[in-house]
């Protein structure tokens, strides 16, 4: 049986990765109508360490000659695990998982927005052009509820604009690593480490308990293992594999996995101005990413 070349192996790797986060969206959003995110959050970083646990203690005997800057490490993992992942998911739990997942997957142009303002990364004319119209797409969606003047109009549009302060701490993240050799394994473990305590103590503020409803646990389950660990490491495995700026047209495939269930399963609607919203964005990216 032939092997699968490079290229190939990259897709499969990311269209795994990509399937996994994109219907992780709506399975999340059901979660809280049991618990909270912060609980949510808290029980999944403490499955998912345990479970990546051997995984990084076979990398360090590995790579224990590598110097390591721990500190930086451990800011960027707080920046990328739970500051992002709070603002993200609070968001998630006041805005419908449809709209999630179209203004997350818009989360690499503002990356691209920060990289041209910050690193001064040239930019061609037509990259300019869909960046501006899947900008313009993403405004719409998170806007959406002002638009359509939908039920729980406050709460929806605040959860849209968390989702987008969430985007831009992971921008920022991926902005202070861009040029910085960052170990992908220890990064993982210590974002997974340092959400524990974050994620315990942000639980006892909210003044809630520790009991876990059985009805979310298969969520936290999903997000612990195959959100957390498989998702990583097919991340990982189709990042090294292809370049960094093909790999992240992967991103904007999560609509596709998130919308469908979120439809057919937590019977969300989904609005015109919805759909302009996304064939706005998915024009602008096939404009600025066509090669």
């Amino acid at each position: 049986m032939p092997r699968l070349n490079n290229r190939t192996s990259a897709y499969l790797f990311l269209l795994l990765n990509t399937a996994l986060w994109g219907f992780g969206t709506p399975i999340i959003k059901y979660a809280f109508t049991f618990t909270s995110p912060t609980l949510f959050l808290f029980y999944r970083f403490l499955i998912a360490s345990i479970i990546f646990l051997p995984i990084f203690l076979v990398h360090r005997s590995r790579k224990h000659h590598h110097k390591i800057n721990h500190l930086q490490t451990l800011f960027l993992a707080l920046l990328s695990g739970p500051i992002c992942l709070l603002l993200s998911f609070y968001g998630l739990s006041k805005t419908s998982a449809a709209e999630a997942s179209i203004i997350g997957s818009s989360g690499p142009l503002l990356t691209v927005l920060l990289c041209m303002i910050f690193l001064k990364e040239t930019v061609k004319s037509k990259e300019w052009k869909g960046l501006g119209i899947a900008l313009l797409g993403t405004l719409i969606i998170v806007l959406e509820p002002l638009i359509t003047g939908s039920n729980h109009l406050s709460l929806s549009l605040q959860g849209n604009l968390l989702i987008i302060l969430g985007n831009s701490v992971w921008s920022i993240f991926l902005l202070l690593s861009k040029k910085d050799h960052i170990d992908p394994i220890y990064l993982s473990f210590y974002s997974f480490i340092i959400s524990i305590p974050f994620f315990f103590l942000a639980t006892l503020h909210s003044g809630m308990t520790f009991a876990l409803d059985p009805q979310a646990l298969p969520s936290i389950l999903y997000m612990a293992i195959g959100g957390s660990v498989i998702g990583f490491w097919a991340y990982q495995e189709g990042h090294k594999r292809i370049e960094a700026s093909e790999a992240v047209i992967f991103t904007y495939l999560n609509p596709v996995f998130a919308i469908p269930l979120s439809i057919l399963w937590l019977k969300e609607a989904f609005s015109p101005v919805a759909i302009i919203a996304t064939i706005l964005i998915i024009v602008g990216v096939f404009i600025s990413e066509k090669r």
